[in-house]
Order: structure tokens, then C-alpha cells, then sequence
């Protein structure tokens, strides 16, 4: 009986657990990326799932307010509420309410940069305003696509989590206008390891060199100063890799600087030269040492294809072969297609194309890469293996079952429980 018993339980446990598996496998739950939009008239909005799960419908519950299409690129025609659905081929679904508003609405988002570089631990303001200036509503809302890699808080303020690549997205009341920015993390730098020097010459935008002035080198964690000799030449050395500000002193008692500037850190040696200019420093030229030796710089790959999300690092080739690459400052043509990096990280970020143009400080060479950004995909059971897998598991079990019974039989009936039926049958005769 204990036996019997086993057999049973044992045969209820695997059923659970074959149906459950095929019920995961099956039963996914999808969501839009964002449970709420808000438009204006005439705005129209690309909605977006977490998952790529194949909808075979998008529906309004009003389509006097809001239209959708098969694309699930929803419209506002009227000022209201309306609920989307969205019903995939297993019948699962997700919503999202939108809301359009009346007033002027946002025409676009600005943003100071769309890509940034910090170390892990810090912190960046990222400064951004919805336009034009005079619109009703000015509310943003961050938000950060890895907040493993980095946070993002109401206020637009980055927090560095460790070393990777997230994209910070900023969207105005309206989600239907938006920009974004690429935050690359790099890890903790260990100053030890670092041996970089930035030589230059400084003067006035009439052209004469400012000698004794205090040249001030600064981040959010290192800060040096020097003072330019009778040239107007300065020299830093020992200078980590990142972004700093350039700020200049009339002498080393002064509080105030006369005029600041920003600068770009490689994670090599280089010079430059700049000019006061109302209150600024204007960088004329930032040169990589001995790009002047370089004859050309060829790309790896000049069209490549990613899928929104994924990354591509770019290498390069350069000649003669013995030459030191210098610094490829990366632009892209449309940041919200696709961004890249000062390591020559690209990333996609949205469906469609652009070209990323790869060029030295000094500009004497540029290269040029389309990048062409799909929408990201997702591999899942089909149908067809899920239900063989199950059938299998079924049949094993019931086989296992049945032979088990038909053993507990035989045993009982060699112990005498059972009457034999052979016996039986001789009796009778």
C-alpha cells in the first residue's frame, strides 16, 4: 500500500511540474513600457512592450480620442482618455491609457549632451528644457534604460552604478517629444596607474601670449594647477582620462577665475592651444601627439546592423601600422537612432538609419559607418515542442504507472491476496 501510495504521488508531482513548465513557457505576461502617455492633439506616439511579443491586435477603447494602428502608432484626434489594448497571438494583453490635453504643447526636448562618460560612484546634472520656452507644461521625467549601470532622479541628476552603458531617456509632459543621452560608466580609476600629459599654449584672441597665468584643471574628482611660463605654455602631467574644466587665474591668490572653459581628457598624451574670449576658454585645436605621422585610419566595418539595445565597438586600422591611433571623436547624425561614445561604442537605440562619422581632434581625417537599428527580437518555445515535450512526459508516466500496478498485482496475488484465475477456471471444469 505504501508502494502504491509512492507511485502515486510521485505521478502527480511530474504532471504538476510538466504542465507548469508548459504553462510558463506559454503563458507570458506582456506589458507596454510605459502604463500611461500623455499627447496633445494631432501627436502621434510608437507604443512599445517590454517583450517582443507577437500581438496580432491593438485596440481603442475610443478611437474618437485616440487611434491606434496595426503598429500599435497610436494618434490623438481629441482631447479625452482612452484605453489601448494590445492582444498577442496567445491571447495575453496589455494596456496603456492615454490622455490628450489641451493648451500648447512641447515641441521638442534639448539636452546639453547626449553622451557622457563618469566613473562609478559619481554624479552628473544632466541639463535638459522642453521648447519653446513659452509652453504651458515644462515637466520632464527621467528615466534610465539599466539602473544597475545608472540612476536617474526626478531632477535629471545621472548617479553612476558601475561599469557599463545605459541610456538615459527624457520625455516632456507630452511622451511624444523626447531626446536622449548615452551614459558610459567606467570603473573606479586607480590615479597610480594613469601617466597622461595635455601641453599647451594660451593667449588672447588678439593673439598675445599670457604669461604667469594660473591654468586650473578640474573634475568632480582631481584638481591641478600650473602656471604658463613667458610663452604662454602650460604643461599638466599624471592626468586621468575624462572630462574637466578649464579655468584660468589671473594669479594663485585669486578666488574667481577670469575665464573657464571645457576640456575632453584622452587616455593619451596630448596638446592643444586656446584663447580667452569673454570670459571663456576657446579650444582651438586638441591634437593627439604624432597624428601628423599617420597617413590613414580605415574602419572595421562601414554598415553594420544592431537590434535596438545592443552595442557594436568599432576598432580601427591605421597606417603605417606602427602609428599610435589617436583619439576618434564619434558623431552620429541622428542621436536618437543610434549614439556612440568617445570609445567607439555604438549603440542602438531606436528603429532606422544613420551614419556615425569618426573623426581625429585635429581633423585632418574622417570616416564614416552606416548604422542601420532593428527592432530587438526575442527567440520562445514554439508550440509544436512544447506539446511534444508534454505528450512524451505524459506517456512515460502513464507507462510507469501501468507497469507499476500490474507489478503490485502479481505481487499480491504470489502472496495469496488475490485469487488466481487459472486456478479458478481448473476448478470449475
Amino acid at each position: 500500500m505504501k508502494k502504491r501510495t509512492l507511485c502515486f504521488f510521485t505521478a502527480v508531482i511530474l504532471l504538476i511540474c510538466t504542465f507548469s513548465i508548459a504553462a510558463y513557457a506559454v503563458g507570458d505576461v506582456i506589458d507596454f513600457t510605459r502604463d500611461s502617455v500623455s499627447l496633445y492633439p494631432q501627436q502621434s506616439y510608437q507604443l512599445a512592450l517590454k517583450s517582443g511579443a507577437d500581438i496580432s491586435e491593438y485596440r481603442s477603447s475610443d478611437p474618437n480620442i485616440v487611434s491606434v494602428s496595426d503598429e500599435g502608432m497610436i494618434k490623438a484626434m481629441n482631447t479625452g482618455s482612452s484605453i489601448i489594448t494590445a492582444t498577442d497571438k496567445k491571447g495575453n494583453q496589455a494596456t496603456c491609457t492615454v490622455t490628450v490635453r489641451t493648451g500648447k504643447s512641447p515641441e521638442s526636448v534639448r539636452l546639453e549632451t547626449h553622451s557622457i562618460e563618469i566613473n562609478e560612484g559619481d554624479s552628473y546634472p544632466l541639463i535638459a528644457s522642453a521648447e519653446p520656452a513659452d509652453i504651458e507644461d515644462t515637466r520632464l521625467y527621467f528615466s534610465s534604460s539599466d539602473t544597475g549601470v545608472a540612476t536617474v532622479d526626478k531632477n535629471g541628476v545621472i548617479k553612476a552604478m558601475k561599469s557599463g552603458v545605459s541610456v538615459i531617456t527624457v520625455e516632456s509632459a507630452s511622451a511624444a517629444v523626447s531626446a536622449k543621452c548615452m551614459v558610459k560608466v567606467n570603473s573606479k580609476p586607480n590615479h597610480g596607474s594613469f601617466s597622461i600629459s595635455i601641453s599647451g599654449v594660451l593667449y588672447t584672441i588678439a593673439g598675445d601670449k599670457k604669461a604667469n597665468m594660473v591654468v586650473e584643471l578640474k573634475s568632480e574628482t582631481a584638481e591641478s594647477r600650473t602656471t604658463t611660463d613667458s610663452d604662454g605654455r602650460f604643461y599638466f602631467d599624471n592626468v586621468v582620462q575624462g572630462s574637466y574644466s578649464l579655468n584660468l587665474y589671473k594669479n594663485l591668490q585669486a578666488k574667481n577665475p577670469v575665464a573657464s572653459g571645457q576640456l575632453s581628457v584622452p587616455a593619451h598624451d596630448m596638446n592643444m592651444s586656446c584663447i580667452i574670449n569673454n570670459n571663456e576658454v576657446v579650444i582651438l585645436s586638441q591634437n593627439d601627439t604624432g597624428t601628423e605621422n599617420i597617413k590613414d585610419i580605415t574602419l572595421e566595418k562601414t554598415n553594420i546592423s544592431l537590434e535596438a539595445g545592443s552595442s557594436y565597438d568599432m576598432s580601427f586600422k591605421v597606417k603605417p601600422s606602427d602609428a599610435a591611433l589617436p583619439t576618434m571623436n564619434g558623431i552620429s547624425e541622428n542621436p536618437q537612432i543610434a549614439m556612440v561614445d568617445i570609445d567607439g561604442r555604438i549603440t542602438g537605440l531606436n528603429e532606422g538609419t544613420t551614419v556615425i562619422t569618426f573623426t581625429t581632434s585635429d581633423g585632418r581625417i574622417s570616416k564614416s559607418c552606416k548604422v542601420n537599428v532593428v527592432a530587438s527580437t526575442r527567440n520562445t518555445y514554439s508550440w509544436i515542442i512544447i506539446i511534444l515535450e508534454s505528450t512524451i512526459i505524459v506517456l512515460l508516466i502513464s507507462m510507469f504507472c501501468i507497469s507499476y500496478r500490474r507489478f503490485l498485482k502479481n505481487k499480491e496475488r504470489e502472496e495469496g491476496l488475490l485469487p488466481d484465475s487459472g486456478k479458478r477456471g481448473k476448478r470449475a471444469k
